[in-house]
């Protein structure tokens, strides 16, 4: 796990200063080593050192240290986080001269072991036991073909520097971040925004169309689009190619995967068993490391599962010492999951790290955890995890598996019931829609009549619509406290089955958001998240299975906790609620942080009063800390977004 960047140099401006610049910027990234390489055209590339290049490689490789003044047509800056192979043989950037090609590189390719045997029988031999060597040798045999064969998450940059290409590549889901920028004089790939505002001129040009919907939905991270309207993400499941022989200016953008469903025929009962196998599969790649792998635990179904799998994978391998998992805890038992954590702890022989979380250290961090972000977050959820991240990083960790993903594929949000029903109606399962409807009552106490009325509306169109009365119509909720009033959803309409809204949920919101916080909460503390749950072989399985494997009889994840059973505490598998990295934000809200937020509110009107209907805002807050309305994220919505401004400026 790393920080990478590329600087294509279109006017001759660029020199290494700018590499080193925007590299050093993140520093937290890679703290263990740091390298750059410069090429110009008809020449090999050179390697060089900088200044927190380690030591070792240093004295192993004999690399010069790069010139602030040094010129390129393409330039790499890497910083590396030693997770895998820890020699200098596993530092960055790194050359296949053979094949021609160079490559600075981000992520983990979990299964890079098989793929080496399968190079190895075609005559590749291989000089480190790292997986970068084996994406250079996987390229130079299949060509972008390779990205078919890998099992991981990353972002890379690869210069074919015989042929004059560069190709700028993001895994299938967007684990990893991949930014780039075009100015007049250089194209930048980056892991992070902050190392594109050290480009020289850069000044932030606000997409307003972004600020308002995130204010207005709390979305981010939907389209390609940044909160700057010259920064955007290489979408996930996509390379950008660039002919260095021609204008470097013009790029192509190709998509390199598509999430294809693979349809299920077998019974219920064995596709528990396969969606067991595939997730401790998952897992088990995800243990390999060179250095100690630890478990981020919140007490829920999905964090839980994984801990208590690997605990079994350990065993079977000789490994009894017990993982080390770190968990977020309040003392509002409101939202603590401690007891939950405890049952998962005893069961594994797991060794517990907790952190508290609370506001004075939320005043005292927001400005740097805002800084790693790079841009506004939806809620305190994310502070959460930022906490618990840097316990992570205090017990010496560098390595964690996370739960993230799950909800997405197993409907484990409260807003998969309108689109389940929607789908179940329109495929005429009649018997299916009682099922649901009447455990929904008894698990609820009365019928579902406003889901199965907005069912009744998405699945026979605006002839039935049109016969309602208006207050029984769906509608859609607007901000008013806007300057320009706008819907609190990204949607036109809702899905209207199932897999529809699950899809939307993994590709537009909220996992492309919840992914940018946690490798940029992950790597502010030098820590590498992985997550099995966003294995592509999991992901083609589940998004392929029948919507009632999935939820059924108003209990979601039921595919999960079948799975599960008896590997799982009972207390554990029974779980209905959910939580996540909750945090007490309106008890903060409404009690010793009011001022605090209040302030925070007022710092965003006065920065930019346009953006708002400043009465409505004042008014709205008002009547949320009094308790007049219910509480949500908006305050801090707003709040978040002042201070991100304000940091900007």
């Amino acid at each position: 796990m790393c920080g990478i960047l590329s600087v294509v140099n279109l006017s001759g401006k660029s020199k290494g200063a700018h590499l080193m610049d925007a590299t050093h910027i993140i520093k937290h990234r890679g703290p263990d080593d740091e390298g750059f390489l410069t090429w110009t055209p008809g020449k090999t590339p050179e390697i060089w050192a900088g200044d927190d290049t380690a030591a070792s490689t240093k004295d192993h490789w004999k690399y010069k240290q790069l010139a602030a003044d040094a010129g390129f047509k393409v330039g790499f800056g890497h910083r590396r986080l030693s997770i895998l192979d820890l020699s200098p043989a596993g530092h960055q950037p790194t050359l296949y001269q053979k094949a021609g090609l160079a490559i600075t590189y981000n992520g983990e390719i979990y299964n890079y072991l098989e793929i080496k045997v399968e190079l190895e029988r075609l005559g590749h031999w291989f000089l480190s036991t790292c997986d970068t060597e084996v994406i250079l040798h996987a390229w130079a045999e299949w060509g972008a073909k390779c990205l078919d064969k890998f099992n991981g998450m990353f972002a890379f940059v690869m210069l074919d520097y015989n042929k004059n290409e560069l190709y700028a590549v993001r895994d299938r889901f967007g684990v990893k971040p991949l930014y780039y920028y075009k100015s007049d004089d250089a194209i930048y790939f980056a892991s992070e925004i902050k190392q594109i505002r050290t480009a020289p001129g850069y000044k932030l040009s606000m997409s307003e169309v972004v600020a308002r919907q995130f204010l207005a939905t709390g979305a981010v991270d939907h389209t390609e689009a940044t909160f700057d309207t010259q920064i955007k993400h290489v979408p996930c499941g996509h390379y950008i190619y660039i002919d260095l022989s021609k204008d470097a200016g013009t790029f192509q953008k190709k998509k390199w995967y598509t999430l294809k469903p693979a349809k299920w025929s077998g019974s219920y009962d064995e596709a528990v068993v396969q969606f067991r196998n595939l997730l401790t599969d998952a897992i088990s790649l995800r243990l390999r490391s060179d250095v100690k792998v630890g478990s981020c635990l919140s007490g829920g179904l999905d964090s839980s599962s994984i801990v208590c799998i690997a605990a079994d994978l350990l065993k079977k391998k000789g490994e009894y010492a017990g993982q080390e998992t770190v968990t977020a805890c309040y003392d509002n038992a409101k939202y603590d999951e401690w007891n939950f954590a405890q049952e998962v702890i005893k069961k594994t022989n797991a060794h517990a790290h907790r952190v508290f979380p609370g506001f004075k250290q939320l005043q005292q961090e927001i400005d740097a955890f805002l800084w790693h972000q790079d841009e506004p977050v939806g809620s305190t959820s994310a502070f959460s995890q930022w906490s618990v991240f840097k316990a992570t990083n205090e017990a010496g960790l560098k390595v964690m598996i996370d739960g993230q993903g799950a909800d997405e594929q197993l409907a484990g949000y409260g807003g998969n019931t309108l689109p389940l029903y929607a789908g179940l109606l329109g495929k005429a399962r009649l018997v299916s829609l009682y099922d649901e409807a009447r455990d929904f009552k008894k698990n609820n106490g009365a019928w579902p009549y406003g889901f199965l009325l907005g069912a009744m509306q998405l699945t026979f169109g605006k002839g039935f619509t049109s016969v309602l009365p208006q207050k029984l119509k769906l509608k859609q909720q607007t901000i008013d406290w806007l300057s320009t009033p706008a819907s609190a959803t990204i949607y036109h309409t809702p899905a209207r089955t199932l897999q529809e809204n699950l899809f939307r949920q993994l590709y537009e919101e909220p996992l492309p958001a919840l992914l940018r916080y946690e490798d940029h909460n992950s790597m502010a503390w030098s820590v590498e998240s992985r997550t099995p749950f966003l294995d592509y072989r999991l992901l083609e399985f589940t998004m392929g299975l029948p919507e009632y494997y999935i939820y059924k009889r108003g209990v979601r994840k039921v595919l999960l906790r079948d799975a599960m059973r008896g590997i799982l505490p009972p207390a554990i598998e029974n779980r209905k609620d959910k939580m996540g990295f909750v945090t007490p934000e309106e008890v903060w809200l409404k009690g010793e942080g009011k001022d605090w937020f209040v302030e925070g509110v007022e710092q965003a009107l006065k920065l930019l009063p346009a953006m708002f209907d400043t009465v409505k805002v004042r008014a709205f807050c008002a009547d949320m800390i009094e308790s007049k309305i219910p509480f949500d994220f908006t305050i801090w919505r707003i709040l978040s977004f002042g201070k991100w401004y304000a940091s900007m400026i």
